[in-house]
């Protein structure tokens, strides 16, 4: 009983026991909202480029940060360094596609002297120097190859007692004594190009800043240490080849003596004297060296392509030919993307008159990596196309997807080193291998030490661009392949979709201008810079200049519009009445006036040709209107006007206004013409009785002109009447003469005529 009792109890404690482990299990494993983590930053900024037996130390030199919340103690640098060599361009691709930590290796810890205590105490997003230094033949390296080496950092949190330990991985070539080399010559394709920021004219989209126009292509890349001066320099010290985005000159050029910001701040000359010395340098850099335009503004083809927005592709091939001439340069090379092209892509660029593209070897699958294809021979529908074909992976960086230019550096020399042990004789076997930089990449710096190294190396040999091109190219006819990570870099449907708007706002006021020729060309250029490839990855940005591009178009399309008039009054059934457009912008225009009645039925309106109204002018626009010959409106009829393009297409607001019809009809025609023919009537027969009267008078005078005039009471007489035309009792009017309305007798009251009737008479006549 009492044993059997011990062992419940036994039980019950176990239960407890394994409930209490697994609470704190539960609780261990929840960590608080607010809870701080550790972490480090390690940036390598220079390392030995290459080994030999003659190489005495490997060292390693760069920066920690601390990039958590809590301050670290204790923190030691110490090199890393896996025995197994790479000995093939595969094996090096899978170690660069690695993450640090994946592949297993040797910590150089012991002895001390060979570890460099970085800090005590490094605080949160504080940063310390490391400089890593060791003996070569501590490694033990025999065999020809490249190996994986890098740098451990070590560092105590204040929340445990172990030891965090993070990494970082590059490259080391070693070429012992006896090592075959067949030498490659490597022709660098360095790009100066920069993210679109010109609207037009000489607006550049970015806020205003006090010493910087904000967002604009930065004036600090201008600058004798900027980013764009680094490359010029670059390319010029070391005599690499250039492939410029046109569009980056045009905006220099425009910004060279002052621009004016989309917010409105004007940037004057003296802000701008770096773009001046930028540019002066670019021509003369450009026409001395090697160097091929992109097309203009290097619009995203695969994009464009996809969309079906491609219409003006070919003037970015034509400005990009215009800027090779102006900067004496060798002419075009079309980079699409990353450099992979479909055979629409490929079709397109050669439709464009661009006979030259850059693509990737990876997009050439079938295509021989050893170096002995560099330029091949595509065939379209279109024509030929000669490709300059890029090895991705000299400048890929790596391990983990660093691109630093230390990364760079020692990719490039690991992936060189690896094609010139691949053996052949060095007599006769040609290895030539084009090396394509980042489009954004940013030399800094350290980027000078990449090609001084590069020119120091046994088994690499300096080429330009233009003497490749020169050898007969590989013709080839096999697959062409797409990179899924290129085509989820294009451009967004989002950004695409903002694109159409421009296209179409771009479009209406092509059709609506006079001269459309003269303005297609800035147009389309605006388009091209709004779908640069190197927009790709920042949509806010690109469709903020998009839709500035688009409002000041519409803005444009705005300064066009109807002027109607307060009321028309047509007193027929045919009218015409007036209607003014006013062109308030600075292009002469060309475009339809659309007047229509709200009811169909009421009035018809005749066609109205185009009408050209030249900058700051009014055109009036005569009208012609029509009501059904039935018609008995007599209120107002409420018209519409608004303005279109030639295609039809309106614009602006519609104008309302009204047309009185009065509606006379064909009644009112034939009262109107039986009046004037009763009237016509009315004078004809008064005409005709005058006559009559005139003839019987002339024939009494004939009759009467032998008798005695004088006798009394007779006609003639002083006592009778007067004969028709004379005066009675006035002997000065008996010559025969007429007497005119202004002759009256001196005793006659003025109004009355002689012998007419009294006061007494007329009141009886009446």
């Amino acid at each position: 009983m009492l044993a059997g009792r011990a062992r419940l109890a036994t039980a019950v404690v176990a239960v407890l026991a394994l409930l209490a482990c697994v609470g704190g299990l539960v609780t261990g494993t929840a960590t608080p909202a607010s809870a701080q983590v550790p972490g480090v930053r390690i940036q390598i900024d220079s390392v030995t480029p290459y080994a030999t037996k003659g190489t005495k130390n490997l060292r390693l030199t760069g920066r920690v940060v601390n990039s958590g919340d809590v301050a670290l103690s204790t923190v030691n640098a110490m090199l890393w360094f896996d025995q197994s060599p790479l000995t093939s361009r595969d094996e090096l691709t899978t170690a660069a596609a690695e993450q640090p930590g994946e592949r297993l290796g040797t910590r150089l810890d012991q002895p001390w002297n060979l570890v460099d205590q970085v800090a005590l105490r490094l605080r949160p997003h504080a940063s310390a120097r490391f400089d890593v230094k060791v003996p070569l033949a501590r490694l033990g390296l025999s065999a020809a190859g490249v190996y994986v080496v890098g740098v451990d950092i070590r560092a105590t949190t204040p929340d445990s007692s172990l030891r965090e330990t993070w990494r970082a991985r590059t490259f080391l070539p070693y070429l012992p004594a006896g090592t075959k080399l067949t030498p490659v010559e490597v022709a660098f394709v360095l790009p100066v190009t920069a993210r679109p920021r010109l609207v037009d004219g000489d607006v550049v989209h970015g806020p205003a800043a006090s010493n910087d126009a904000g967002g604009t292509v930065a004036l600090r890349d201008f600058a004798p240490d900027g980013r764009l001066s680094r490359l010029l320099q670059l390319g010029a010290d070391h005599d690499l080849s250039f492939l410029v985005d046109p569009s980056l000159l045009d905006e220099a050029r425009r910004m060279s003596d002052g621009f004016t910001t989309s917010s409105g701040t004007r940037v004057g000359p003296d802000q701008t004297a770096d773009v001046r010395r930028w540019l002066n340098r670019a021509r003369g850099v450009l026409a001395a060296g090697d160097a091929k335009m992109l097309p203009y503004a290097d619009p995203d083809l695969p994009t464009l392509q996809r969309y079906h927005l491609t219409d003006r592709f070919p003037q970015a091939v034509r400005a990009a030919a215009q800027a090779s001439d102006q900067y004496q340069t060798g002419g075009t090379l079309v980079w699409p993307g990353a450099g992979y092209a479909d055979a629409g892509t490929l079709e397109t660029i050669a439709a464009s008159k661009a006979h030259t593209v850059l693509l990737s070897q990876r997009a050439l699958p079938a295509l021989p990596k050893d170096g002995s294809s560099p330029v091949a021979s595509l065939a379209t529908p279109e024509g030929a196309v000669t490709a300059l074909v890029a090895d991705p992976s000299l400048t890929a960086g790596g391990p983990g997807g660093q691109s630093s230019p230390v990364g760079i550096q020692q990719r490039f020399l690991s992936e060189t080193a690896l094609a010139a042990m691949q053996g052949g004789d060095p007599a006769t076997t040609l290895r030539r291998m084009v090396a394509a930089m980042p489009r954004d990449w940013n030399p800094g710096a350290s980027g000078d030490t990449l090609f001084r190294t590069v020119e120091s190396v046994s088994w690499l040999r300096p080429l330009s661009v233009g003497a490749l091109l020169s050898q007969a190219p590989t013709a080839y006819g096999g697959p062409l392949r797409t990179s899924p990570s290129d085509t989820r870099a294009e451009l967004s449907p989002r950004h695409v979709q903002h694109l159409r708007d421009l296209a179409a706002s771009s479009a209406m006021l092509l059709d609506m201008l006079a001269e459309p020729e003269r303005s297609r060309p800035a147009l389309d250029r605006e388009f091209l810079r709004a779908a640069s490839t190197s927009w790709r990855g920042d949509d806010a940005d690109a469709i903020e200049l998009v839709d500035t591009m688009n409002s000041r178009i519409r803005k444009a399309i705005g300064q066009v519009e109807v002027v109607p008039p307060r009321l028309v009054t047509l007193s027929s059934q045919t009218g015409r009445f007036p209607v003014t457009i006013w062109n308030r912008g600075r292009q002469p225009v060309e475009v339809r006036l659309e007047v229509r009645p709200r009811d169909p039925d009421m009035l018809k309106v005749a066609p109205i040709d185009p009408v050209r109204v030249d900058p700051n002018r009014k055109a009036t626009v005569s009208v012609t209107a029509q009501a059904p010959a039935d018609s008995t409106v007599r209120s107002a009829v409420q018209m519409e006007a608004r303005v279109t393009t030639r295609s039809g297409a309106s614009f602006g607001a519609t104008q309302p206004f009204f047309v009185r019809v009065t509606g006379y009809g064909r009644v009112g025609w034939v009262v109107i013409f039986v009046g004037l023919g009763l009237l016509l009537l009315a004078a004809g027969t008064r005409i005709v009785r005058r006559l009559r009267a005139a003839a019987a008078a002339r024939r009494a005078t004939a009759d009467g002109g032998g008798e005695a005039a004088g006798t009394a009471g007779e006609p003639g007489g002083p006592d009778g009447p007067a004969p028709d035309g004379q005066a009675p009792g006035n002997p000065a009017r008996s010559n025969g003469r007429s007497a005119q309305p202004h002759d009256r007798d001196p005793g006659t009251r003025p109004g009355s005529q002689p012998g007419s009737p009294g006061p007494d008479m007329t009141k009886a006549k009446r």
